[in-house]
């Protein structure tokens, strides 16, 4: 079954057995996905919107070898215990306080230290940090937002350039935001290679490390960093 929204036509798989030739049979030939016009520049180093061409399987093969590889978790899972204390010592000191406990905002906090312990070995924010917390959680919120609602230029491919519903500008400025995090973080570590602090192996070393790589220079630039940096993030 075919559908047209806009000028641009969709296929709806409608039974299992095209389900199998489009999952199974020719899954490389439908593996990209459709790149939403508001992402801009954060589609072009994302593993979430390249294209399954060598560039992305050299993305996707370093996320999982430094990221989520089985000896990098075992190695961090003294985090992992450690954020969970924290959660629950201060929800304990919550009750015994009789104040309220936003259940979304604490447990957004814990599973974004966690992350960013991971991969720059520091908290973003911290459970006491209300405001700065709140801020994160609005903005991972807002981009999840943004990149599910329709827009026109996504239906209307010729009327992209003017971003008639503003979607590509306002995702600008909440990535931007991200961004300038995630490059404080970087700047920071970089200065501190150059003085000569001692590693903290996490994932950021890893990247610095492949970055620095002659045959790195062209995989992890500055804009990719920032772009893997947000997939995780935003995943959270």
């Amino acid at each position: 079954m075919s559908l047209r929204l806009g000028a641009v036509t969709t296929v709806v798989v409608s039974s299992p057995a095209m389900a199998r030739e489009f999952l199974q049979r020719h899954d490389s030939a439908f593996a990209a996905r459709s790149v939403p016009d508001a992402t801009g520049e954060h589609a072009a180093g994302s593993v979430a919107w390249l294209p399954p061409a060598p560039r992305w399987r050299a993305l996707r093969k370093m996320m999982a070898t430094e990221l989520f590889a089985p000896h990098r978790l075992d190695a961090l899972r003294h985090l992992r215990s450690e954020k969970v204390r924290e959660l629950v010592d201060h929800v304990a000191r919550l009750a015994r306080e009789g104040a309220p406990v936003n259940v979304g905002r604490v447990a957004f906090t814990t599973s974004l230290n966690l992350l960013s312990r991971t991969i720059f070995s520091a908290d973003l924010t911290s459970l006491d940090d209300r405001g700065r917390s709140e801020e994160f959680q609005q903005v991972v919120t807002a981009i999840m937002q943004a990149l599910g609602s329709p827009n026109v230029s996504d239906f209307f491919p010729l009327l992209a350039p003017a971003d008639l519903q503003g979607t590509r500008r306002r995702l600008a400025r909440l990535f931007a935001r991200l961004h300038a995090v995630f490059d404080a973080e970087v700047d920071g570590r970089l200065r501190g290679r150059d003085a000569g602090q001692p590693r903290k192996n996490d994932f950021l070393d890893a990247l610095l490390d492949v970055a620095a790589r002659e045959d790195g220079k062209d995989l992890l630039d500055r804009q990719t960093l920032r772009s893997l940096f947000t997939v995780n993030i935003i995943s959270v």
